[in-house]
């Protein structure tokens, strides 16, 4: 729920148009809005009200740097609308079910209602109806042909875009461009974007753009917001089709939020809704009923009993909706802070939370900044920045210095710094971990290395974010071993695990990396097929080559689940540095083993499950006025996780030597011997955010034990 307040406290302070009374580009623009208003003012005489079937998908979404979307909940509901004349709009909730990687509450904590009946009228609402308990439970704008709409905007563009083709009639679409002009204060929201218009009745068939707030000190963004960079926005896309020859009414809604805290990192939440609106059946009136049509009551209801976790009359496989769009559709509608064109932008703030304040048992508490500066229009595509901090326990500053150019889907980057960088492998996205288990419980499930590099990168999107990312990076750098310089963390008094060794030196390095599907991960809910492949080669004082592979799957079948992730890797040298080897163990990567209990040059992980959800009480359980937990949603799971490693050459064994011994002077880290495999099944609870059951290892015997844990992994 946080991404959803900040945005809408970020709403106010949206910047608006510079104040013109010049309204209309054109008198022919003049003449075709006044038509348009006259239009849309009033749904038609003869509409008294239409029912409709209506799919929708939530999701709270995740979208990383480069772009890729990686999805924590997804909920669907299917929902009958029926909408009159006299105001009100009814949804009745026919079918729900939902998917949860993390979230501990329902989007309907946010939302109680998804789609406006119509696009007609003096106010137009966001899209979204939210789970308030007053009567202004949705942001409302002045609607763009509104009587009094020169107060609010000034209008360009009109000319024809294309021409569509209904039935026999061929419909010419004007598009018009609307843009704030906030004449004096107003408590009203404003619309900023396009609206298509068939050019012959002058209706509305499509409206996308970005909602604000009108009135204020200028709407420019507080200091605090441009300095830190922290930014919001309310998009939203409304299609119409045309019903029965004479009407214009919904087939297609989307309503989005983004955020930004730039502090956190540059990864964005996004709460998206899209609703795909089908069967509409509308009821006319011979009796020229003329009233407003407004709607003023929306009413929510669900079907009796737990007849919604049974519905299966589903038109699109979970997690299609809301993956069919992305984030980059309202690039052009962006608020400053995202744009790439404007004056030069200066941030404090511009990658992760670890780069400005991290702990861990070698650098101890380190606080750092990095600011950017990003040219944008006085030097198109180019950004610089350094970052500096400082290490307290082990009394060392890191930091460097980079400049990029992005060109179109092209991005260059030229990078100097010295880092402490992890050493661990087959690590899941997003998980870069500032150290709170590390200060708290004395968690610091990481190794590290000291490193310095000097590199050219280069990344190119390949069709877009969700299709395929290549990059290449050559450049040079050293490796330097440290030493864990604390014992415990600070409100632990547990030791923490001795720092891995590292070999030290030099060498000149490339690399290539190549992503299709980048966004289905396995571990997200993003369904379908996704892969990754990562070469590099190195020489000088340190020489290695290096080889991994990653392919996941993730399909939905009805209320089947079905997961699967592999990670392979492969390391070659004469003299192999232990921070290339692949260590698993008591991570992500082979949970339920000892903290990297095995290494190799040669390594396969994967995981994978079954989840049949029961098609019971997957309706969200009310826990307070407005939020919403997970319904229990139980199922049966069964999964299947395992690992396997070799030390293949004398050169892999005296690196795993090399990683650390036991006080008897057995190495810390051995191969697997065998392919290490755990099993496990029982009942999943909440969509498979949580597991209950037992589990046991297949590669020795051993009895099963029983667990209980978030995901639906044993």
């Amino acid at each position: 729920m946080l991404p959803l307040l900040v945005v809408l406290a970020q709403l106010a302070a949206t910047q608006g148009a510079p104040r013109d009374t010049n309204v209309y580009s054109s008198e022919a623009l003049r003449r075709m809005i006044g038509m348009a208003a006259d239009s849309n003012r009033l749904p038609p005489a003869s509409l008294r009200g239409y029912r409709s079937h209506i799919e929708t998908e939530t999701a709270l979404i995740i979208r990383d740097t480069l772009g890729r979307e990686h999805s924590a909940e997804i909920e669907q509901i299917a929902s009958e609308g029926r909408w009159s004349r006299d105001g009100q709009y009814a949804l009745h909730i026919l079918g729900y079910r939902s998917q949860n990687v993390g979230v501990p509450y329902s989007a309907l904590s946010i939302i109680r209602a998804w789609t406006v009946p119509t696009l007609y009228g003096e106010r137009l609402s966001l899209g979204v109806y939210f789970a308030m308990t007053s009567r202004s439970d949705t942001l409302v704008a002045v609607h763009p042909f509104a009587t009094d709409r020169e107060r609010f905007y000034r209008f360009s563009g009109g000319d024809t875009v294309t021409t569509l083709r209904i039935g026999t009639r061929n419909v010419p679409i004007a598009r018009v461009r609307v843009t704030p002009n906030v004449l004096g204060n107003s408590r009203w929201g404003v619309f900023d974007g396009e609206i298509d218009l068939d050019a012959d009745h002058y209706q509305i068939v499509r409206m996308r753009g970005r909602f604000g707030i009108a009135g204020g000190e200028n709407r420019k963004p507080s200091r605090v917001a441009r300095l830190t960079g922290i930014a919001a926005a309310a998009y939203v896309e409304f299609v119409n089709a045309e019903v029965d020859g004479k009407y214009w009414l919904p087939a297609s809604q989307r309503t989005e939020f983004q955020t930004s805290f730039p502090f956190f990192g540059q990864t964005r939440p996004v709460f998206r809704v899209v609703s795909t609106i089908s069967d509409i059946t509308v009821t006319d009136s011979t009796n020229g009923v003329t009233d407003a049509g407004v709607t003023r009551r929306v009413i929510v209801s669900w079907a009796q009993g737990d007849s919604a976790s049974r519905f299966a009359d589903w038109n699109r496989e979970l997690g299609v909706q809301s993956g069919n769009v992305h984030s980059d559709d309202f690039a052009d509608m962006a608020p400053d802070a995202w744009r790439t064109d404007g004056p030069a932008r200066f941030e404090l703030f511009s990658t992760r939370a670890s780069k400005y304040i991290r702990f861990n048992r070698v650098e101890g508490l380190f606080i750092g900044l990095e600011p950017t500066i990003d040219f944008r229009s006085a030097a198109p595509g180019i950004s610089a920045g350094v970052s500096a901090g400082w290490a307290f326990s082990e009394q060392t500053a890191r930091g460097g210095a980079h400049v990029s150019m992005r060109r179109g889907r092209e991005l260059a980057t030229l990078r100097a710094e010295r880092t402490l960088e992890s050493t661990n492998d087959f690590t899941l996205p997003l998980s870069d971990d500032p150290g709170f288990a590390a200060a708290i419980g004395s968690a610091d499930n990481y190794d590290y290395v000291d490193r310095r590099t000097l590199a050219l990168s280069l990344t190119s999107i390949v069709g877009g974010a969700e299709t395929a990312i290549a990059s290449a990076q050559l450049g040079i750098g050293s490796d330097h071993a440290e030493p864990a310089r604390l014992r415990h963390g600070l409100l632990s008094t547990r030791a923490f695990e001795a720092n891995r060794g590292a070999a030290s030196g030099g060498y000149a390095k490339a690399s290539a990396d190549l992503e299709w599907h980048p966004s289905v991960t396995g571990d997200f809910l993003h369904p379908g097929v996704g892969a990754r492949v990562h070469y590099e080669i190195a020489d000088g004082q340190l020489a290695w080559q290096r080889v991994e592979a990653a392919l996941s799957a993730r399909r939905y079948f009805g209320n089947l689940s079905l997961v699967a992730h592999t990670d392979a890797g492969a390391a070659f040298g004469d003299v192999l540095p232990p921070q290339v080897v692949f260590e698993l163990g008591g991570t992500e990567s082979l949970p339920g083993y000892s903290y990297k209990e095995f290494a190799g040059d040669r390594a396969v992980v994967f995981r994978s499950f079954a989840s049949y959800r029961l098609g019971i009480w997957e309706r969200p359980i009310h826990a307070g006025r407005t939020l919403m937990l997970p319904g229990v949603s139980p199922g049966i799971v069964a999964s299947v996780e395992g690992a396997w490693s070799e030390l293949s050459s004398d050169a892999a064994r005296r690196a795993a030597m090399q990683l650390g011994t036991t006080e008897t002077g057995e190495p810390v880290s051995r191969p697997t011997d065998r392919i290490r495999t755990t099993v496990g099944a029982g009942m999943s609870l909440f969509s498979d955010l949580l597991h209950v059951g037992a589990a046991r290892p297949l590669d020795h015997t051993a009895p099963w034990r029983f667990t209980i844990g978030f995901g639906a992994l044993f």
